[in-house]
């Protein structure tokens, strides 16, 4: 066979081929089969069915006209029915999309043509991707859900803001799929704005916290941003200098926060993660978790001036017990310095020697509810009138209770005359039962009793009352404390009575 003829029989082949054909090729077909063949059938019928000359009919088989009509019928309703259910099933698919059943497009591609092929690769990967993104936004659901169930839960918990600020910015970042956030509480003086609190958590946390100490900064015209605010850079723009003492980042979203008509500061998050950009479906996430910090902020605000209102008046108690009897007047300063001195050589933590020098200071506040025929009385007292004034340590914890940031303080105070041995009250409580700050505090309440004048007798020396104090070590009092007492006096004191510093 020449190559001549092997091309046209090429060409045959493929003319006679369907399954390869366009969408317009086959249907072009079917129509031809259809119509046009059955319609030249019946053309040739009536015109050359007779012998134009001698008028004698041809002789026409007419049962084999009407199978080859109802043959090419046929097979044109095949290539039409295999057409429109290509596009049958690909509407079905697309219906259980838009129902929100994502699924792939199952069809067999091998007897498709080329558009079909195409059609259904390109709707498949369709569907890869928006399940990809339903996914995504399942996952980012969940974590809203969960973080806005935790703020829920802070505004109606007693916790204080620097116990739930920090969770509420990393349960943000984390949920906006961010690398670094922030949360900037303001307040107004006057005229004049500043900050009230700044939490950060992330890449640029110490930055932030860095630029917040600045009065001049980016974070200061941003926590003024009354709309929302979306900063997405090129790679053009992230290639150009930046001021290393500024906020530097490639994507930034920033929303207000708002509590009624005023104006609380902003929650912000930086650089999304994977090169991504911030989008306006991240703008609604994040403008309804913050509506949700500002009202748990306005509630903690409040809770915070309310308990700050309380712990004046409570001081304002304790000094007026002081003032009520001048024989005690600088007792809670110089018990307090006391403790102080003892729980910083016991290398004690910052913050449980701030918790015991507070505690020292409203130790006594529960005779304030002590009626002055007994709290001033200048005799010894009877043995009920003893009782009502050892109320006063219970009396103490009670006054203080409403305050969640002093539930630390309540053993102190109540416990502050409990002994070692555990013959003390209220509780009878003995050795490491009681706190080691109570324990600080019975020593050194006691050692300024002994030393300051009552009614009914003189202020001991302190040598007298070192003895009295040695005497009661391993009894009413922690010994290993005394030790340190004891250590802390002779230091003092061998550096001259100037230096002293216990009186």
């Amino acid at each position: 066979m020449t190559q001549k003829a092997e091309e046209h029989t090429k060409k045959l082949i493929k003319l006679q081929s369907i399954e390869n054909a366009t969408i317009a090729h086959q249907a072009g077909i079917a129509f031809f089969l259809m119509a046009l063949v059955p319609i030249g059938l019946m053309t040739y019928m009536i015109l050359f069915h007779l012998n134009p000359m001698s008028r004698q009919g041809y002789r026409v088989d007419l049962q084999w006209l009407g199978v080859l009509a109802l043959a090419s019928s046929l097979v044109g309703y095949w290539i039409i029915r295999r057409i429109a259910s290509v596009i049958k099933t690909m509407a079905r698919t697309a219906n259980q999309l838009a129902e929100g059943k994502v699924q792939a497009l199952q069809m067999d591609m091998k007897d498709q043509s080329e558009e079909i092929r195409s059609l259904v690769k390109v709707f498949n990967n369709v569907n890869q991707d928006l399940e990809q993104q339903v996914s995504k936004l399942e996952q980012s659901k969940a974590v809203i859900q969960d973080l806005l169930k935790k703020i829920g839960n802070v505004i109606t918990s007693e916790q204080k803001e620097e116990s739930f600020l920090d969770l509420i910015v990393e349960s943000m970042t984390k949920a906006m799929d961010a690398e670094s956030g922030v949360l900037i509480m303001v307040d107004e003086k006057g005229e004049e704005k500043h900050f009230r609190k700044v939490v950060a958590w992330g890449k640029e946390r110490e930055k932030i916290l860095s630029m917040a100490a600045q009065k001049n900064s980016t974070l200061n015209w941003m926590s003024q941003e009354k709309r929302p605010l979306i900063i997405n850079h090129t790679k053009e723009d992230n290639g150009t200098s930046q001021d290393p003492s500024e906020l530097s980042y490639r994507s930034l979203l920033c929303i207000p926060l708002r509590f009624q008509s005023q104006h609380r500061g902003c929650a912000m998050v930086l650089n999304k993660k994977n090169e991504q950009v911030f989008t306006s479906e991240d703008t609604a996430l994040l403008e309804n978790v913050a509506s949700q910090v500002a009202v748990a902020a306005e509630n903690s605000r409040l809770m915070e001036s309310a308990e700050r209102s309380y712990v004046e008046t409570i001081g304002a108690l304790a000094v007026a017990v002081e003032e009520r009897d001048s024989y005690t007047r600088g007792h809670l300063e110089r018990v307090s310095k006391y403790a102080v001195r003892i729980a910083e050589t016991l290398n004690m933590d910052i913050k449980d020697i701030q918790t015991l020098r507070d505690a020292a200071f409203l130790h006594d506040v529960g005779k304030v509810a002590i009626e002055d025929d007994v709290l001033l009385k200048p005799n010894q007292l009877t043995p009920e009138e003893l009782k009502v004034m050892q109320s006063h340590a219970e009396k103490g914890e009670k006054i203080i209770a409403p305050l969640s940031s002093f539930k630390n303080l309540r053993e102190i105070i109540r416990h502050h005359h409990e002994y070692y041995d555990g013959s003390g009250y209220p509780d009878g409580v003995k050795g490491n039962e009681i706190s080691l700050s109570a324990r600080i505090l019975s020593i050194v309440d006691t050692y300024d009793a002994l030393t300051t004048g009552r009614p009914y007798r003189k202020a001991l020396s302190q040598e007298e009352a070192i003895k009295i104090i040695e005497a009661g070590s391993g009894t009413h009092f922690d010994p290993q404390i005394v030790k340190v007492f004891l250590q802390i006096i002779k230091q003092a004191s061998s550096q001259g009575p100037d230096n002293t510093v216990f009186k």
